[in-house]
């Protein structure tokens, strides 16, 4: 099969064997795979261990197929593999399956390649069909939606308003679940104008440009006025004080500290971005506030099929995500744009291009 193959600070696009499904899983080709920020974060991760490794031990570094969010024809399954599953359909697919030793991410792994290839493997308790009347590039936003539905299912605190921190496919999505659970009023800041574009058609009610305005002063003009911290509410208070939902989005380095120290009283942060790096925060600023900080992972599986669903129900949204779409020889040019140009938002790889 053709895959690019990520090895230290470059990809590869070459031949290789093809995989060989276990038992219990499927074999797909895959037909569109996004790039997203944890793929981007791997790739920095690979390039610093590759600076970090002699010449002559540079052979020795992993290599992985990255792809962990795409939509897949069908063409195989195991031996001994129960499943409902037809050949010829397609498919999306939760990307993780068990290792050795713990739960591995497909894509994420050198045991198990991903999407950018001509094939690969996934489980068939975890995959899906994708209803013939979903386009198959819709159908490889099933895994970020997924992340954005399950991050907005986590806010039960407050019942908003609602701040999203960072306008990327997650950020989007999460302001699409919000809206169409009816959960608002929804601020989103993005730095970029492309970005806040689509963050107001698909329902945030203020979008903003954070370099020249505060997100953080803008309550008023939902008519929210923040709780006093605990000590000095009203004597017979009962219950949680109103507050606001606010999700970052960007896993940029401080920004959950600029959060804890000006979100109002009783907030609830949720986590979203990717942060691989160490993050320094002062815990008195959230005691004396009473903030609630809570970290948003991947989904669950009944999440992923409502994400399909959302996308099914609601496909012109869904497709604003969608900034550009590139052949498998383009990987790295695709890598390296998506990294640099605040415009691009999901671009997506055809590997059978």
């Amino acid at each position: 099969m053709r895959a690019a193959t990520l090895q230290g600070h470059h990809f590869s696009v070459r031949e290789i064997a093809n995989p060989t499904p276990a038992k219990g899983q499927l074999l797909v080709r895959p037909l569109f795979t996004g790039i997203c920020g944890s793929d981007l974060s791997l790739r920095k991760q690979m390039a610093a261990a590759a600076d970090a490794t002699p010449p002559e031990a540079q052979g020795q570094l992993p290599v992985i197929i990255p792809g962990h969010e795409f939509s897949a024809e069908l063409v195989g399954i195991a031996p001994g593999t129960e499943t409902a599953m037809k050949i010829g359909q397609i498919v999306t697919a939760l990307p993780f399956t068990h290792g050795h030793d713990a739960p591995q991410a497909i894509g994420l792994s050198p045991d198990h390649s991903g999407g950018l290839a001509t094939l690969s493997c996934v489980d068939a308790v975890r995959a899906f069909a994708i209803p013939g009347d979903v386009p198959a590039d819709l159908g490889a936003l099933t895994e970020p939606v997924s992340v954005g539905l399950h991050a907005a299912n986590l806010a039960s605190r407050n019942a908003g308003p609602n701040m999203v921190i960072g306008c990327g496919p997650v950020g989007l999505s999460v302001i699409l679940a919000l809206r169409l659970q009816g959960r608002g009023p929804i601020l989103a800041a993005d730095f970029s104008p492309e970005r806040r574009a689509v963050a107001a058609s698909l329902g945030a009610d203020i979008v903003l440009d954070p370099a020249t305005d505060s997100p953080f002063g803008r309550w008023t003009d939902f008519a929210f006025t923040p709780q006093p911290m605990s000590p000095l509410l009203e004597r017979e208070f009962r219950g949680l004080p109103p507050g606001i939902n606010i999700f970052e989005c960007t896993g940029a380095p401080g920004v959950i500290d600029q959060i804890v120290k000006a979100a109002p009283a009783h907030s609830h942060i949720i986590v979203v971005g990717v942060c691989p790096h160490e993050e320094k925060l002062t815990p008195l600023e959230g005691i004396v506030r009473e903030l609630t900080l809570e970290f948003s992972f991947a989904y669950r599986p009944e999440e992923f099929a409502a994400a399909l669903a959302m996308i099914r129900a609601h496909p012109d949204e869904a497709a604003r995500l969608i900034t550009s779409r590139q052949p498998l020889d383009r990987t790295e040019a695709a890598f390296d744009s998506l990294a640099k140009n605040p415009s691009e938002i999901k671009i997506l790889i055809d590997p059978q291009a």
